[in-house]
């Protein structure tokens, strides 16, 4: 008998229906002797072929590189008092801004350590004694610092040496507004101006033991550095030959040290073909004691310059400070100190000594990583060029 076209296509369906529904079902367990089967899980062959292929893995990242950001600001207001008799000094009160610092510093697997980082308020002054500067952005810090052995270290990049005790403190721990005057020396418009005497920043390289903070006892490490004898910001030596400096230092508990250092640099100076030699010879110690509610600190710098080429007399120069400050702890921290400081540029001229007598005061606002500093500064010249030249600043600092 022949079926019906319409019950034919029926019975067809109903049965492919019956198939699917057979598969959907779920198996009846197995005996726990029964052989293992393919998962119920298992995808069908064509899935199988439709499966886009997978990712491949991404490398492995390093886990033993770090780096944070850091940096600061420093704004300060000051006023000058004005000289009657000469133009540049006193002159142009007013907003500063001392730092725009911003950097980065990391480490790599325990084995280097590198630092870089500019500064955007470089004064730029076209020439000496001039009341008009300029803010430019340079290089302040362009090291790496790689582990030889223990706690010894091989240093190469743009750095500080230890020579100037006052580069061991952070700009963000500055007892007072202004750095000592040996250091910093006399800006323009504050006085006649005048150089610092440590050498600041160079390019080279050093083999250096940085002993760290510590809690308990001393501990001491060392530095011998061979860098370019030129100016900080020069791009290369200014001869053939280098700055050789060589510092001891001794940490102690509570962010205490002393440091003792020397260095010879036989440097020349002026363009052709009127360049010149002259030798440096440098010295200094300092230190700094915290004793709970009181900080003594100092620093003295000497400095002897030979001319060989122009077979001139030697010149001798010297500075140094000494100041003391009473910590008041608190919610906000305050910090109040007096320094003296002096200055000697030359020994061949006989009238510019320079002392300085400050009173300051520092306020801590922790919770918002913020300094409030103020300072007032009494200047004495010797009295055949002295001058009016007090001045009061007020200054504030935030880390970043």
């Amino acid at each position: 008998m022949v079926m019906h076209q319409g019950v034919r296509g029926v019975v067809v369906a109903v049965a492919l229906f019956c198939s699917r529904v057979a598969v959907a079902e779920p198996e009846e367990p197995k005996p726990p002797d029964a052989p293992d089967a393919a998962p119920a899980t298992s995808p069908p062959p064509a899935a199988e072929a439709t499966k886009p292929p997978s990712t491949p893995p991404e490398p492995a990242k390093d886990a033993g590189f770090s780096w944070e950001p850091f940096g600061y600001l420093r704004l300060q207001y000051i006023i000058v008092q004005n000289d009657p008799n000469v133009q540049f000094v006193g002159r142009d009160d007013g907003f500063e801004l001392q730092n725009a610092r911003v950097g980065v510093r990391g480490t790599y697997r325990d084995r280097m350590k590198f630092v870089v980082a500019f500064d955007g308020a470089v004064d730029e002054r076209a020439q000496i004694n001039t009341p008009e500067g300029k803010l430019r952005v340079g290089l302040r810090d362009a090291y790496l610092d790689t582990k030889l052995g223990g706690d010894i270290a091989a240093r190469g990049g743009f750095f500080e040496t230890l020579l100037d005790p006052d580069a061991l403190e952070e700009a963000t721990l500055r007892d007072f507004v202004d750095r000592p005057i040996e250091t910093r020396g006399m800006r323009a418009t504050e006085g006649y101006e005048v150089s610092g005497l440590p050498p600041g920043r160079s390019l080279g390289g050093a083999v250096r033991l940085e002993p760290g903070e510590i809690a308990t006892g001393a501990k001491v490490g060392f530095e011998i550095a061979v860098q370019n004898g030129a100016d900080e910001y020069a791009s290369n030596n200014d001869n053939d030959k280098p700055a050789i400096s060589a510092a001891v230092i001794a940490r102690l508990p509570r962010h205490s040290w002393v440091v003792a250092g020397g260095r010879y640099n036989p440097r020349t100076v002026g363009s052709l073909p009127f360049r010149q030699d002259e030798d440096d010879l440098q010295g200094t110690v300092g230190g700094r004691i915290d004793v709970g509610p009181v900080i003594v600190g100092g620093a003295v710098f000497v400095q002897r310059t030979s001319f060989p080429t122009t077979g001139g007399p030697v010149q001798n120069a010297f500075g140094g400070h000494g100041q003391l400050l009473v910590k008041i702890p608190g919610a906000l921290p305050l910090a109040v100190g007096y320094r003296f400081g002096i200055l000697d540029p030359s020994s061949l001229i006989l009238t510019d000594r320079v002392i300085e007598h400050t009173a300051g005061m520092t306020l801590g606002v922790p919770a918002y990583r913020m300094r409030v500093q103020l300072q007032l500064t009494h200047v004495v010249e010797q009295s055949s060029r002295a001058l009016s030249n007090d001045r009061a600043q007020v200054a504030a600092e935030v880390a970043l």
